[in-house]
C-alpha cells in the first residue's frame, strides 16, 4: 500500500498494478489515508495484519524515519523514508527518490558528471534527493530558496570537502550559469507565483520540475517563455523510485516504460 495524507490523489496503486502485470506477479497495493498522529498505530495495524510492504508519502516521510529499526545509509543522510518493509520482526526502511530521479535523468540521456545544478526549495524533497546526485559528482550544487536560512542551512548540511554546496536566496541572481534546474517545491503544480533568480533559465539549461500534472505546470511554462528548451516533469521519476520499492520488495526489476498518457 501508499500511505499519506491527502492520499486519492495517488498513482502508485495503477503503477505498481503494471508492474505486477508485467513481472507475472499477483500483487494487492492499494492507497490508504493515514493522519500523522496515527502514524505509528496504523503503520503497526497494517503490518500485523499481513501488509509486506508500504511506501510512504507526504506528509509521513519523517515519521517513517523515526519508526524504522534498520535504515539505509541514503535514509540516514536525507532523514527520510518513502519505503518500508519487514524482514522478520525488523522494519527496514529505504528512500528512493534520489535514486529514481537520477535514473529518470539517466533515462533521458543526461549525466550529471560535472554539471551545474541548482535545486529550487530546501525541503524534504530537496533533502531525499541530495545524497543520490552527490553520488553522480556534479562540478556544483546550489540551492536556492525563498529563505535563504533555510538553503543555507541544507547546504552545510550536505557539503563535503571536496563538494561544497551552495545556498542563495531566490531573490538574488545566481552566480553559475546552471546546466540542470530542479525545482522541487511544489508551487508549480499549484500554480503559485516562485521568485526565482533572475538568470536561472537559458536554452542551455535543462529544467526538470518533481511535480507533475496532466497538462504542463506553470514551473516548465515560465521555464519555457524563459528560453528553456528541455524541460521534463516528474511523473517519469515516480515511475522509477516506484520501480526500486517494487524491486526491494518482490526481487523483481519491473519494466518502467510506463507512458504518462497510462497513468493520467
Amino acid at each position: 500500500a501508499v500511505i499519506g495524507d491527502p492520499i486519492d490523489h495517488s498513482l502508485s496503486p495503477k503503477i505498481h498494478k503494471l508492474f505486477a502485470e508485467s513481472s507475472g506477479l499477483d500483487i494487492s497495493y492499494e492507497a490508504i489515508q493515514v493522519e500523522k498522529k496515527d502514524f505509528v498505530l496504523a503503520v503497526t495495524s497494517l503490518f500485523d495484519s499481513g501488509y509486506e510492504g508500504l511506501n510512504v508519502t507526504l506528509p509521513l516521510k519523517e515519521d517513517a524515519f523515526n519508526y524504522a529499526n534498520e535504515l539505509s545509509e541514503e535514509s540516514k543522510l536525507s532523514g527520510s523514508v518513502n519505503t518500508l518493509w519487514k524482514e522478520g520482526s525488523i522494519i527496514c526502511a529505504d528512500t528512493t527518490d534520489g535514486r529514481g530521479l537520477v535514473k529518470d535523468l539517466t533515462s533521458k540521456n543526461i549525466s550529471l558528471s560535472n554539471l551545474e545544478v541548482v535545486i529550487l526549495g530546501a525541503g524534504g524533497s530537496a533533502r531525499a534527493i541530495i545524497p543520490s546526485l552527490l553520488k553522480e559528482k556534479p562540478s556544483s550544487i546550489t540551492i536556492a530558496n525563498r529563505t535563504f536560512s533555510k538553503a543555507e542551512e541544507l547546504a552545510k548540511k550536505f557539503s563535503l570537502p571536496d563538494n561544497q554546496l551552495k545556498a542563495v536566496s531566490t531573490s538574488q541572481p545566481l552566480d553559475c550559469s546552471p546546466d540542470l534546474v530542479i525545482n522541487t517545491t511544489s508551487a508549480g503544480v499549484l500554480n503559485q507565483e516562485m521568485d526565482l533568480p533572475s538568470n536561472i533559465f537559458s536554452q542551455d539549461t535543462c529544467v526538470y520540475d518533481l511535480s507533475y500534472s496532466r497538462e504542463e505546470t506553470s514551473f516548465i511554462m515560465r521555464a519555457k517563455n524563459s528560453g528553456s528548451n528541455v524541460c521534463y516533469d516528474g511523473i517519469g521519476m515516480l515511475i522509477q523510485q516506484a520501480a526500486l520499492s517494487f524491486e526491494i520488495w518482490t526481487k523483481h526489476k519491473p519494466k518502467t516504460d510506463i507512458t504518462k498518457a497510462a497513468l493520467l
